[in-house]
């Protein structure tokens, strides 16, 4: 799960200035429709050109292990993500993300990874593709084509709790039958003893001043699984907000993940590429 945190980083830019967001009372928030509350977010995404935030403070937590590191992004919007990972200023791994291409450079076990998104989707047991990670740092959920927008704003109902207004679905586990990669790896999910059609609970916190996201929770109760992801500390980015912290919690039977990352450093200038280059004697993982 460590690459779906890495992604969920976020980005921001520079002249920042920290800004208290609080939730409003239940009695003061009006009553929304789906489509309006939509709108509101997508009008209030955070919108960028080129960003890299150069400095990333993560805290790692999984009940056995803690540990600490630093990170850095490059991004050009539509374009490329750049991660990179460092212990002690020495460099642990790298990832290039582009919209048909994940490329992966493991320093510490001197291997790295060429492939597309079916292979990490399967091994994370998520669709993921390159815009569902735009939208992310867009703090954007709903940046997805028209056809499938509308369909899935239909799925979704609004209400509110603890001062936020939330938009919750219920969507099914299902295994990607037309994903060739996710069929060979069928024996995995078997081993992981996960049961296809249950109901997974998404639910979307959203500030009622700013339409920002705030909060996301996935829950798979069947399975015995959820996700939670949190926006605090938020930063003024010239007229946009931004936010400067990300708690992220994943329980299964089996895990108890949690990941506190702190970003600062931040800039909208263009800065020189990253090459993905492979160092000599470096093993190629197998992706099937």
């Amino acid at each position: 799960m460590w690459l779906v945190f890495l992604v969920l980083l976020g980005l921001s830019s520079c002249k920042t200035v920290r800004v208290a967001t609080t939730s409003t009372p239940i009695a003061v928030i009006k009553p929304i429709t789906t489509n309006k509350l939509i709108r509101n977010i997508e009008n209030n995404a955070f919108d960028y050109k080129h960003l890299s935030i150069k400095k990333i403070a993560c805290q790692f937590d999984n009940g056995k292990t803690k540990t600490s590191f630093r990170a850095s992004i490059q991004a050009e919007k539509d374009k490329e993500i750049i991660v990179m990972l460092t212990k002690l200023n020495i460099p642990v791994a790298r990832v290039w993300l582009t919209p048909d291409s994940v490329k992966f450079i493991n320093f510490l076990q001197d291997n790295y990874l060429l492939d597309d998104y079916s292979y990490l989707s399967s091994m994370l047991d998520l669709d993921l593709n390159f815009q569902t990670v735009n939208a992310i740092i867009s703090n954007n959920v709903f940046s997805i084509g028209n056809e499938k927008r509308e369909q899935d704003i239909r799925k979704y109902e609004t209400l509110i709790d603890s001062g936020m207004y939330v938009l919750q679905s219920f969507k099914k586990l299902e295994t990607n039958k037309n994903n060739q990669k996710m069929r060979e790896r069928k024996s995995v999910r078997r081993a992981r003893k996960l049961i296809d059609g249950s109901p997974v609970r998404q639910r979307l916190y959203v500030d009622p001043v700013s339409f920002k996201l705030r909060k996301i929770s996935m829950e798979d109760a069947v399975n015995s699984r959820s996700v939670t992801i949190e926006f605090s500390d938020f930063v003024q980015v010239e007229k946009q907000l931004y936010p400067g912290e990300i708690s992220l919690h994943f329980l299964s039977p089996d895990s108890n993940m949690q990941m506190r990352i702190k970003l600062s450093n931040f800039s909208m200038e263009e800065e020189r590429g990253v090459r993905f280059k492979v160092p000599d004697k470096f093993t190629r993982i197998k992706n099937n």
